[in-house]
Protein backbone atom coordinates (compact mmCIF):
# COMPACT_ATOMS: atom_id res chain seq x y z
CA UNK A 1 0.00 0.00 0.00
CA UNK A 2 1.32 3.38 -0.89
CA UNK A 3 1.69 5.68 2.46
CA UNK A 4 1.89 8.49 0.89
CA UNK A 5 -1.11 8.11 -0.68
CA UNK A 6 -2.70 7.48 2.33
CA UNK A 7 -1.21 10.50 4.19
CA UNK A 8 -3.26 13.03 1.50
CA UNK A 9 -6.53 11.40 4.09
CA UNK A 10 -5.00 13.23 6.77
CA UNK A 11 -5.37 16.58 5.24
CA UNK A 12 -9.08 16.17 5.29
CA UNK A 13 -10.32 17.64 8.56
CA UNK A 14 -13.34 15.35 8.23
CA UNK A 15 -13.12 11.57 8.97
CA UNK A 16 -11.83 9.38 5.88
CA UNK A 17 -11.42 5.78 5.92
CA UNK A 18 -9.89 3.65 3.16
CA UNK A 19 -12.33 1.21 1.59
CA UNK A 20 -12.78 -1.96 -0.49
CA UNK A 21 -10.07 -3.13 -1.99
CA UNK A 22 -7.33 -0.36 -0.59
CA UNK A 23 -8.28 -1.68 3.06
CA UNK A 24 -7.50 -5.15 1.97
CA UNK A 25 -4.71 -4.03 0.25
CA UNK A 26 -3.14 -2.70 3.43
CA UNK A 27 -4.33 -6.06 5.60
CA UNK A 28 -2.26 -7.88 3.29
CA UNK A 29 0.23 -5.57 3.34
CA UNK A 30 0.56 -5.33 -0.43
CA UNK A 31 2.56 -1.59 -1.53
CA UNK A 32 2.19 -1.56 -5.22
CA UNK A 33 -1.58 -0.33 -5.37
CA UNK A 34 -1.83 3.18 -7.31
CA UNK A 35 -4.99 3.48 -7.06
CA UNK A 36 -6.75 4.12 -3.83
CA UNK A 37 -10.40 3.56 -2.29
CA UNK A 38 -11.83 6.42 0.43
CA UNK A 39 -14.66 7.34 1.31
CA UNK A 40 -15.30 10.67 3.38
CA UNK A 41 -17.75 13.10 5.62
CA UNK A 42 -15.84 15.63 3.82
CA UNK A 43 -18.30 17.63 0.84
CA UNK A 44 -16.71 18.45 -2.39
CA UNK A 45 -16.00 22.21 -0.95
CA UNK A 46 -13.64 20.82 1.84
CA UNK A 47 -12.25 18.45 -0.29
CA UNK A 48 -10.87 21.18 -2.70
CA UNK A 49 -10.37 23.54 0.12
CA UNK A 50 -7.93 20.48 1.39
CA UNK A 51 -6.54 19.01 -1.51
CA UNK A 52 -6.22 21.22 -3.99
CA UNK A 53 -6.20 20.41 -7.86
CA UNK A 54 -9.22 17.85 -7.31
CA UNK A 55 -11.21 15.88 -9.83
CA UNK A 56 -14.49 15.28 -10.99
CA UNK A 57 -14.19 12.26 -12.73
CA UNK A 58 -17.66 10.95 -13.11
CA UNK A 59 -17.36 7.39 -12.51
CA UNK A 60 -20.57 6.15 -10.83
CA UNK A 61 -19.84 5.89 -6.78
CA UNK A 62 -16.73 8.27 -7.73
CA UNK A 63 -17.09 11.80 -6.43
CA UNK A 64 -13.82 13.19 -6.52
CA UNK A 65 -10.45 12.06 -7.71
CA UNK A 66 -6.92 13.12 -6.13
CA UNK A 67 -4.22 12.40 -8.83
CA UNK A 68 -0.16 12.53 -7.82
CA UNK A 69 3.03 11.12 -9.36
CA UNK A 70 2.42 8.06 -7.63
CA UNK A 71 -1.29 7.18 -8.15
CA UNK A 72 -4.36 8.37 -7.68
CA UNK A 73 -7.42 8.38 -4.99
CA UNK A 74 -11.02 8.09 -5.33
CA UNK A 75 -13.23 9.87 -3.08
CA UNK A 76 -17.08 8.59 -2.14
CA UNK A 77 -18.68 11.24 0.13
CA UNK A 78 -20.62 9.91 2.69
CA UNK A 79 -22.91 11.02 5.10
CA UNK A 80 -20.81 8.89 7.89
CA UNK A 81 -17.98 6.55 7.65
CA UNK A 82 -19.96 4.06 10.07
CA UNK A 83 -22.57 3.19 7.56
CA UNK A 84 -20.88 3.04 4.64
CA UNK A 85 -23.17 1.59 1.82
CA UNK A 86 -22.92 -2.49 0.95
CA UNK A 87 -21.18 -4.22 -1.58
CA UNK A 88 -22.27 -6.95 -3.67
CA UNK A 89 -19.31 -9.01 -2.48
CA UNK A 90 -18.70 -9.58 1.20
CA UNK A 91 -14.66 -9.14 1.44
CA UNK A 92 -15.37 -5.69 -0.09
CA UNK A 93 -16.88 -4.43 3.28
CA UNK A 94 -14.01 -3.84 4.62
CA UNK A 95 -12.24 -0.47 5.53
CA UNK A 96 -9.76 1.19 7.32
CA UNK A 97 -9.33 4.42 9.47
CA UNK A 98 -5.90 5.72 9.25
CA UNK A 99 -7.21 8.37 12.37
CA UNK A 100 -7.45 5.72 14.68
CA UNK A 101 -5.22 3.44 13.31
CA UNK A 102 -7.40 0.69 13.24
CA UNK A 103 -9.71 -1.62 10.24
CA UNK A 104 -13.50 -2.13 10.65
CA UNK A 105 -15.62 -4.73 9.89
CA UNK A 106 -19.06 -3.10 10.33
CA UNK A 107 -20.96 -6.12 8.78
CA UNK A 108 -18.89 -8.99 10.11
CA UNK A 109 -17.18 -10.21 6.67
CA UNK A 110 -13.96 -11.15 8.69
CA UNK A 111 -14.65 -14.94 8.42
CA UNK A 112 -15.14 -14.75 4.46
CA UNK A 113 -11.58 -12.52 4.85
CA UNK A 114 -9.80 -15.29 6.61
CA UNK A 115 -10.81 -17.94 3.87
CA UNK A 116 -9.99 -15.38 1.44
CA UNK A 117 -13.50 -16.81 0.20
CA UNK A 118 -15.26 -14.33 -2.89
CA UNK A 119 -19.15 -14.48 -1.77
CA UNK A 120 -21.98 -12.64 -2.88
CA UNK A 121 -23.80 -10.87 -0.18
CA UNK A 122 -27.58 -11.64 0.97
CA UNK A 123 -28.38 -8.24 1.98
CA UNK A 124 -27.86 -6.27 -1.43
CA UNK A 125 -29.72 -6.59 -4.61
CA UNK A 126 -27.68 -8.16 -7.45
CA UNK A 127 -27.37 -6.00 -10.46
CA UNK A 128 -25.31 -7.69 -13.34
CA UNK A 129 -23.13 -4.48 -14.75
CA UNK A 130 -19.58 -4.02 -15.82
CA UNK A 131 -18.43 -2.23 -12.76
CA UNK A 132 -19.31 -5.07 -10.70
CA UNK A 133 -17.02 -7.29 -13.16
CA UNK A 134 -14.17 -4.96 -12.70
CA UNK A 135 -14.86 -4.94 -9.01
CA UNK A 136 -14.38 -8.90 -9.26
CA UNK A 137 -11.53 -9.21 -11.44
CA UNK A 138 -9.67 -6.45 -8.92
CA UNK A 139 -10.40 -8.84 -5.67
CA UNK A 140 -9.53 -12.00 -7.60
CA UNK A 141 -5.83 -9.99 -9.31
CA UNK A 142 -4.98 -8.75 -5.57
CA UNK A 143 -5.96 -11.90 -3.36
CA UNK A 144 -6.25 -14.81 -4.86
CA UNK A 145 -9.97 -15.29 -3.82
CA UNK A 146 -11.98 -18.63 -3.71
CA UNK A 147 -14.98 -18.31 -5.07
CA UNK A 148 -18.03 -19.44 -3.08
CA UNK A 149 -18.95 -23.00 -4.17
CA UNK A 150 -21.81 -22.93 -6.72
CA UNK A 151 -20.89 -19.14 -7.44
CA UNK A 152 -20.89 -18.66 -11.39
CA UNK A 153 -18.87 -15.65 -12.08
CA UNK A 154 -20.24 -15.23 -15.70
CA UNK A 155 -23.22 -14.38 -14.58
CA UNK A 156 -22.31 -10.74 -13.36
CA UNK A 157 -21.93 -10.07 -16.67
CA UNK A 158 -25.22 -7.70 -18.26
CA UNK A 159 -23.67 -8.97 -22.02
CA UNK A 160 -24.23 -6.89 -24.57
CA UNK A 161 -27.37 -4.66 -22.49
CA UNK A 162 -24.63 -3.53 -20.32
CA UNK A 163 -23.38 0.24 -20.29
CA UNK A 164 -19.32 0.20 -21.02
CA UNK A 165 -16.79 1.48 -18.43
CA UNK A 166 -15.50 5.16 -19.48
CA UNK A 167 -11.87 5.31 -20.81
CA UNK A 168 -11.16 6.75 -17.58
CA UNK A 169 -12.64 3.85 -15.60
CA UNK A 170 -10.89 0.72 -18.41
CA UNK A 171 -7.69 2.97 -17.40
CA UNK A 172 -7.85 3.14 -13.68
CA UNK A 173 -9.12 -0.41 -13.67
CA UNK A 174 -5.94 -1.92 -15.54
CA UNK A 175 -3.70 -0.05 -13.21
CA UNK A 176 -5.55 -1.92 -10.09
CA UNK A 177 -5.07 -5.46 -12.01
CA UNK A 178 -1.37 -4.92 -12.59
CA UNK A 179 -0.63 -3.86 -9.27
CA UNK A 180 -2.40 -7.40 -8.45
CA UNK A 181 -0.03 -10.94 -8.01
CA UNK A 182 -2.67 -12.89 -9.81
CA UNK A 183 -3.00 -11.04 -12.76
CA UNK A 184 -4.28 -13.73 -15.12
CA UNK A 185 -6.91 -15.35 -13.17
CA UNK A 186 -8.68 -11.73 -13.46
CA UNK A 187 -8.21 -11.50 -16.98
CA UNK A 188 -9.51 -14.96 -17.36
CA UNK A 189 -12.99 -13.54 -15.37
CA UNK A 190 -12.84 -10.75 -17.83
CA UNK A 191 -12.75 -13.00 -21.16
CA UNK A 192 -15.18 -15.14 -19.44
CA UNK A 193 -17.67 -12.60 -18.98
CA UNK A 194 -17.07 -11.13 -22.50
CA UNK A 195 -15.47 -8.06 -20.60
CA UNK A 196 -12.11 -8.17 -22.96
CA UNK A 197 -14.29 -8.61 -26.41
CA UNK A 198 -16.04 -5.65 -25.73
CA UNK A 199 -13.75 -3.15 -24.25
CA UNK A 200 -10.48 -4.13 -25.25
CA UNK A 201 -10.41 -5.61 -28.84
CA UNK A 202 -7.02 -5.46 -29.75
CA UNK A 203 -6.80 -8.48 -26.61
CA UNK A 204 -9.66 -10.49 -27.62
CA UNK A 205 -7.49 -11.00 -31.38
CA UNK A 206 -5.01 -13.44 -29.27
CA UNK A 207 -7.65 -15.70 -28.38
CA UNK A 208 -7.35 -17.79 -31.62
CA UNK A 209 -4.35 -17.55 -32.23
CA UNK A 210 -2.28 -20.90 -31.83
CA UNK A 211 1.27 -21.49 -31.29
CA UNK A 212 3.46 -23.99 -32.31
CA UNK A 213 3.76 -26.47 -28.61
CA UNK A 214 7.23 -27.29 -29.02
CA UNK A 215 8.17 -23.38 -28.33
CA UNK A 216 5.31 -22.63 -26.52
CA UNK A 217 3.42 -25.85 -24.70
CA UNK A 218 2.17 -23.22 -22.14
CA UNK A 219 -0.90 -22.52 -24.55
CA UNK A 220 -2.06 -19.64 -27.60
CA UNK A 221 -1.23 -16.06 -27.46
CA UNK A 222 -3.54 -15.38 -24.49
CA UNK A 223 -2.15 -18.10 -22.49
CA UNK A 224 1.44 -17.31 -22.85
CA UNK A 225 0.59 -13.66 -22.10
CA UNK A 226 -0.94 -14.31 -19.12
CA UNK A 227 1.82 -16.89 -17.80
CA UNK A 228 4.67 -13.96 -18.04
CA UNK A 229 2.48 -12.07 -15.32
CA UNK A 230 3.58 -15.18 -13.29
CA UNK A 231 7.18 -14.20 -13.44
CA UNK A 232 7.55 -10.76 -12.70
CA UNK A 233 9.52 -9.33 -9.77
CA UNK A 234 7.96 -5.76 -10.29
CA UNK A 235 4.77 -4.04 -10.73
CA UNK A 236 6.12 -1.48 -12.75
CA UNK A 237 3.71 -0.20 -15.09
CA UNK A 238 5.50 0.20 -18.11
CA UNK A 239 6.65 -3.55 -17.92
CA UNK A 240 2.97 -4.91 -17.36
CA UNK A 241 1.48 -3.06 -20.34
CA UNK A 242 5.43 -4.14 -22.25
CA UNK A 243 4.07 -8.05 -20.86
CA UNK A 244 0.40 -7.84 -22.20
CA UNK A 245 1.31 -6.46 -25.48
CA UNK A 246 4.37 -7.64 -26.34
CA UNK A 247 2.92 -9.96 -28.52
CA UNK A 248 -0.23 -8.33 -29.55
CA UNK A 249 1.10 -8.12 -33.12
CA UNK A 250 1.13 -12.14 -33.49
CA UNK A 251 -2.68 -11.54 -34.68
CA UNK A 252 -1.86 -9.05 -37.27
CA UNK A 253 1.26 -10.86 -38.65
CA UNK A 254 1.78 -12.82 -41.54
CA UNK A 255 4.24 -15.93 -42.58
CA UNK A 256 8.04 -14.94 -44.01
CA UNK A 257 10.27 -17.71 -45.02
CA UNK A 258 9.65 -19.97 -41.99
CA UNK A 259 8.86 -17.26 -39.72
CA UNK A 260 4.81 -17.54 -38.53
CA UNK A 261 4.43 -13.81 -37.27
CA UNK A 262 7.24 -12.18 -38.93
CA UNK A 263 7.87 -8.92 -37.47
CA UNK A 264 5.06 -9.09 -34.82
CA UNK A 265 7.28 -7.10 -32.34
CA UNK A 266 7.13 -4.02 -34.74
CA UNK A 267 3.56 -4.61 -35.42
CA UNK A 268 2.91 -4.57 -31.91
CA UNK A 269 4.62 -1.54 -31.31
CA UNK A 270 1.75 0.18 -33.33
CA UNK A 271 -1.12 -2.09 -31.68
CA UNK A 272 -0.11 -0.62 -28.39
CA UNK A 273 1.04 2.54 -28.98
CA UNK A 274 -3.50 3.10 -30.54
CA UNK A 275 -4.31 1.62 -27.46
CA UNK A 276 -2.53 3.43 -24.79
CA UNK A 277 -3.32 6.99 -27.07
CA UNK A 278 -6.94 5.80 -26.49
CA UNK A 279 -6.68 5.24 -22.57
CA UNK A 280 -5.53 8.79 -22.94
CA UNK A 281 -1.34 8.11 -21.84
CA UNK A 282 1.29 10.57 -22.34
CA UNK A 283 3.28 10.63 -25.39
CA UNK A 284 6.31 9.80 -23.02
CA UNK A 285 4.19 6.46 -21.65
CA UNK A 286 3.45 5.99 -24.38
CA UNK A 287 7.26 5.61 -26.32
CA UNK A 288 8.57 3.81 -23.56
CA UNK A 289 5.97 0.78 -24.01
CA UNK A 290 6.02 0.70 -27.75
CA UNK A 291 10.04 0.43 -27.29
CA UNK A 292 9.49 -2.75 -24.98
CA UNK A 293 7.06 -4.29 -27.15
CA UNK A 294 8.94 -3.22 -30.45
CA UNK A 295 12.34 -4.51 -29.17
CA UNK A 296 11.38 -7.26 -26.87
CA UNK A 297 13.21 -9.91 -29.60
CA UNK A 298 16.39 -8.30 -29.84
CA UNK A 299 17.87 -10.01 -26.35
CA UNK A 300 17.19 -13.64 -27.73
CA UNK A 301 19.35 -12.66 -30.50
CA UNK A 302 21.89 -10.31 -28.76
CA UNK A 303 24.62 -12.30 -28.35
CA UNK A 304 24.86 -13.19 -32.60
CA UNK A 305 24.66 -9.60 -33.39
CA UNK A 306 27.91 -7.10 -33.88
CA UNK A 307 27.43 -4.04 -31.00
CA UNK A 308 27.29 -1.68 -33.71
CA UNK A 309 23.68 -2.97 -34.16
CA UNK A 310 22.45 -3.19 -30.74
CA UNK A 311 24.32 -0.11 -28.94
CA UNK A 312 21.30 1.86 -29.42
CA UNK A 313 18.74 0.13 -27.88
CA UNK A 314 21.35 -1.28 -24.91
CA UNK A 315 22.24 2.45 -24.31
CA UNK A 316 18.61 3.42 -23.33
CA UNK A 317 17.44 3.44 -19.98
CA UNK A 318 14.93 1.29 -20.46
CA UNK A 319 17.12 -1.69 -21.47
CA UNK A 320 17.23 -3.50 -17.95
CA UNK A 321 13.28 -3.35 -18.19
CA UNK A 322 13.43 -4.85 -21.70
CA UNK A 323 15.52 -7.30 -20.28
CA UNK A 324 13.25 -7.90 -17.53
CA UNK A 325 10.34 -8.65 -20.04
CA UNK A 326 12.28 -10.95 -21.67
CA UNK A 327 13.19 -13.14 -18.82
CA UNK A 328 9.21 -13.11 -17.80
CA UNK A 329 8.71 -14.08 -21.57
CA UNK A 330 11.52 -17.16 -21.27
CA UNK A 331 10.24 -17.94 -18.13
CA UNK A 332 6.92 -18.81 -19.56
CA UNK A 333 8.16 -20.87 -21.79
CA UNK A 334 9.49 -24.85 -21.34
CA UNK A 335 13.05 -23.05 -22.49
CA UNK A 336 13.88 -21.21 -19.12
CA UNK A 337 15.39 -18.23 -18.73
CA UNK A 338 18.95 -19.86 -19.78
CA UNK A 339 18.79 -16.81 -22.89
CA UNK A 340 18.15 -14.53 -20.50
CA UNK A 341 21.29 -14.58 -18.83
CA UNK A 342 22.82 -14.66 -22.13
CA UNK A 343 21.55 -11.67 -22.34
CA UNK A 344 22.65 -10.13 -19.42
CA UNK A 345 26.05 -11.31 -20.12
CA UNK A 346 26.79 -9.24 -23.37
CA UNK A 347 24.55 -6.34 -21.91
CA UNK A 348 27.45 -6.64 -18.92
CA UNK A 349 30.40 -6.52 -21.43
CA UNK A 350 28.60 -3.32 -23.17
CA UNK A 351 28.54 -1.39 -20.26
CA UNK A 352 31.74 -2.22 -18.80
CA UNK A 353 33.22 -1.46 -22.26
CA UNK A 354 31.00 1.70 -22.75
CA UNK A 355 32.85 2.96 -19.41
CA UNK A 356 36.51 2.48 -20.33
CA UNK A 357 37.52 5.11 -21.98
CA UNK A 358 40.31 3.22 -24.16
CA UNK A 359 38.04 0.58 -25.22
CA UNK A 360 34.98 1.00 -27.86
CA UNK A 361 31.57 -0.04 -27.17
CA UNK A 362 32.56 -3.97 -28.70
CA UNK A 363 35.39 -3.99 -26.35
CA UNK A 364 38.37 -3.52 -29.07
CA UNK A 365 41.36 -1.04 -27.89
CA UNK A 366 41.33 1.98 -29.04
CA UNK A 367 44.14 2.83 -31.75
CA UNK A 368 46.18 5.60 -29.97
CA UNK A 369 47.31 8.70 -32.18
CA UNK A 370 50.79 10.16 -31.32
CA UNK A 371 51.37 13.73 -32.86
CA UNK A 372 54.96 14.61 -34.26
CA UNK A 373 56.56 17.68 -33.60
CA UNK A 374 58.83 17.39 -36.66
CA UNK A 375 62.02 17.77 -34.11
Amino acid sequence: MNRNLIHCLEDIPARAVLTSSSALDLYYNHPEARVLHAATEADLIELAKHLGAIEYPGIEGVDAALSTGEGCVLFSCVESVRSLPRNLFTIADFAYDPAERKFLDPHGMYTDLRAKLLRISEDVVFNANWQTVALAAVLLSHFNLTPEEGLDLSRLSPGAYGEELSILEQRLLLEELFAGRFVGEAFRLLRSTGFVDLHWPELAEMYGVDHAKEFHPEGNVWDHTLETFNYRKTTDLSLAYGLLFHDSGKPFATPNEGRKFDRHAQIGGGVVSKFLRRLGYDDGFINDVSFLVREHMLPSVLHTLPTYRTEKVMSSQLFPLLLELHRCDLSSTYRGPDGYYRACKVYRAYLKNVRNPFRTADGKKMLKRYVHSGR
